[in-house]
């Protein structure tokens, strides 16, 4: 129990996504001693962060973005038995994290971004000092870079809590008492108003990066749902195909065309319920 809160840290202190689907995928081992797993998870990270292992910003993300998210989320799933109750309760927990987050160590955070980057491209003109090609592309890479995780950092942030939370939920599902009809999910239907306002906001000029900030945070939801469909339809076929299976992760791991189209097949679904029509027409052909 000790250990394997240790390893948490150790994990989350590497990537809070891979730290924050590592407590929620081995959580059956340890839930009915969390409230040790917890203290010697809380008790660790204090140590790291008075002997200076972990700077500040590392220190709340660990507290609150992984361990407070994920005692939350699984304190909601016990009480609720619901996956997706459980997940929109830490959305918006970190929602309000991210935007806290961004007010308090905004200029803090851009400052280490801006030091992270500049020693980056320092060893980028070293490395190509004789290819100018390479050398502009790089370059602007970086630029990118630093302007999405300055500019984008709390969607970003969002994105990555809840999808961890979702991969980690299909282990704990996989391994646990409690399944996940995943085939089933469905997102409240109250989204779509959050969405709306988050469109509007990337219209408005003057809000415009707080709007993309919004569609950033909200996009993992619909993902989700989005699979939950493909699933639905071809998620025999798949498993029978693990090359086909594999194929179409790749793709969506580093294509974010099909990502957003995903996304968008989730939103659609809300509207739509694709999963109810099918049923009905199945039905109907029964019937006749």
């Amino acid at each position: 129990m000790i250990l394997l809160a240790v390893i948490s840290v150790v994990i989350a202190t590497l990537s809070p996504f891979w730290g924050l689907i590592f407590i929620i995928a081995f959580s059956g081992k340890y839930q009915e001693k969390r409230n040790l797993f917890y203290s010697v998870y809380f008790g660790f990270v204090v140590v790291l962060f008075l002997f200076k292992v972990i700077d500040i910003i590392s220190f709340i993300d660990l507290s609150i973005g992984v361990g407070l998210t994920s005692a939350l989320y699984l304190w909601s799933l016990r009480r609720t038995l619901n996956f997706i109750n459980a997940m929109i309760s830490v959305f918006f927990l970190n929602i309000i994290y991210a935007i806290l987050r961004l007010i308090i160590l905004g200029r803090y955070h851009t400052e280490i971004i801006i030091e992270v980057i500049d020693k980056y491209k320092e060893l980028v003109m070293q490395s190509f000092q004789n290819n100018d090609e390479q050398l502009t592309f790089a370059l602007k890479f970086t630029d990118t870079f630093q302007e999405l995780f300055t500019k984008y950092y709390a969607g970003i942030w969002v994105f990555t809590i809840v999808f961890a939370i979702y991969i980690g939920s299909l282990f704990l599902s996989k391994k646990g008492n409690l399944k996940w009809e995943h085939r089933k999910i469905r997102m409240p239907f109250y989204l779509i108003y959050i969405l709306i306002a988050a469109l509007a906001g990337f219209l408005l000029p003057t809000i415009n990066a707080s709007g993309i900030n919004a569609l950033i945070m909200i996009a993992p939801l619909f993902l989700i749902q989005g699979i939950s469909i493909l699933d639905f339809y071809w998620g025999d076929f798949l498993k029978k195909s693990k090359f086909l299976l594999y194929l179409l992760i790749f793709s969506m791991v580093f294509n974010y065309f099909i990502l957003i189209l995903v996304a968008l097949i989730g939103l659609a679904d809300i509207w739509f319920n694709f999963r109810k029509i099918e049923m009905e027409e199945i039905d109907g052909n029964n019937i006749n």
